[in-house]
């Protein structure tokens, strides 16, 4: 049995011994030299002298930092950009984000390796013919992670996001989106990224349900460049409403994946690491993560934002305010609103047994200012309930 000591020895992180750390130190210091000879030859156009120079630092770094000489020698492949960057409809972000910083239920992390694994593993597919599946929707109520997830997929990827822009992808004459749209194609394809539409129901309206006869020419033209966008760009579109998509288009996409809205666990899994102590230094709030995450109508954006909220009062209040904060209601969202004012509405009592309906009247939207505000005769409601759904209980 080992002595307390011996076992305190054996738990100590190991660390590489001076002759590798040595080793390394001088490798990075051998293709740090050789930046400005890169830097120049870039500049001149000297696309040969570039690919030497990658070359040898990619060589000066297989042992030391092999995942650095591998990038480098797979941008050696590479065409040089010659298409300009439409600036005024794409923006060019290296997000740090990865899988782990997105909250996502079981079965949606587990599909995300099997992705990433095939681009790894292009060269292996070529040999059978095939090439990495690269065109993925992401739909699903707003405000859960769809946008996270796109950055996250870059990050992954070690690629850069090209995120469009829609008040410039939207042109206001015959032709211009679809000239906008080839623009934006035209420039992901240069090399390995990956090309992020939100909003994807805007330019891929379903043709048979359009009168328009310019909306079905976008549809017609993005089928196109879907069709030849090469794998080594990834494609991720996201939809609030995936519904108004033209099912030719759906067709197109290898991974539909659909982002739910979160589920109580998941809620306070965000409420959780939002209100994490290394957040909130000398101070523990994680007794307020169940309020935050109580409400079934709030995302997980809005968990973010008022967790946020919360650890801003910490620092600029010293937290007066972090109890009213954590137990405000949630906020009502459009479709709920639209659902009330359709239809009937469920609210409840303690003391009323089952509960009663009433009928929501058309100025309550005008008038509107939390669940807290719904009542039945004058009297508010314990909780209110839209279907099956719990959006509201009274604090």
């Amino acid at each position: 049995m080992s002595s307390p000591s011996i076992a305190a020895e054996s738990a100590q992180p190991t660390l590489p011994n001076p002759d590798v750390r040595a080793a390394r130190k001088l490798a990075a210091t051998s293709a740090l030299s050789m930046l400005p000879d890169f830097v120049d030859r870039h500049r001149w156009g000297n696309r040969t002298g570039v690919d030497e120079v990658l070359e040898k630092m990619a060589l000066a770094l297989a042992d030391s930092h092999p995942a650095i000489a591998a990038k480098l020698t797979r941008h050696r492949s590479l065409k040089p950009v010659q298409v300009s960057m439409p600036t005024d409809i794409l923006s060019f972000e290296e997000p740090p984000t990865r899988f782990r910083d997105v909250i996502l239920p079981q079965q949606i992390e587990e599909q995300l390796p099997a992705i990433l694994e095939e681009h790894a593993r292009a060269d292996d597919l070529s040999k059978f013919g095939l090439t990495p599946r690269h065109k993925i929707l992401l739909d699903g109520p707003p405000g859960n992670g769809k946008t996270l997830l796109a950055q996250a997929f870059a990050g992954e990827l070690g690629v850069p996001l090209l995120r469009v822009n829609y008040s410039g992808l939207i042109g206001g004459t015959l032709g211009a989106t679809g000239g906008n749209l080839a623009k934006v194609f035209a420039y992901a394809e240069c090399g390995p990224a990956v090309l992020f539409l939100d909003e994807f129901d805007s330019v891929a309206t379903a043709r048979e349900t359009s009168d328009l006869g310019e909306l079905r020419r976008i549809t017609n033209q993005l089928l196109i460049l879907m069709d030849r966008l090469p794998s080594h760009c990834v494609l991720i579109c996201a939809t609030n409403l995936r519904s108004l998509i033209d099912s030719a288009v759906l067709r197109r996409f290898d991974f539909q994946i659909t982002i739910p809205e979160p589920s109580e666990e998941t809620r306070l899994l965000c409420a959780n690491v939002e209100l994490a102590e290394k957040l909130t230094p000398g101070i523990n709030l994680s007794h307020l993560a169940p309020l935050v995450a109580a409400p079934a109508s709030r995302s997980l954006s809005d968990i973010v934002a008022l967790c946020r909220e919360i650890r801003r009062d910490v620092v600029l209040n010293d937290g007066r305010n972090v109890e009213s904060l954590a137990r405000q209601p949630a906020a009502a969202e459009a479709g709920d609103l639209a659902t009330l004012i359709d239809g009937w509405y469920w609210i409840k009592k303690k003391d009323w047994g089952d509960g009663y309906t009433d009928w929501l009247p058309a100025l309550w939207r005008a008038e509107f200012r939390s669940w807290a505000s719904v009542s039945f005769s004058g009297i508010p409601a314990d909780e209110v309930i839209i279907g099956r759904r719990l959006v509201y209980t009274a604090t």
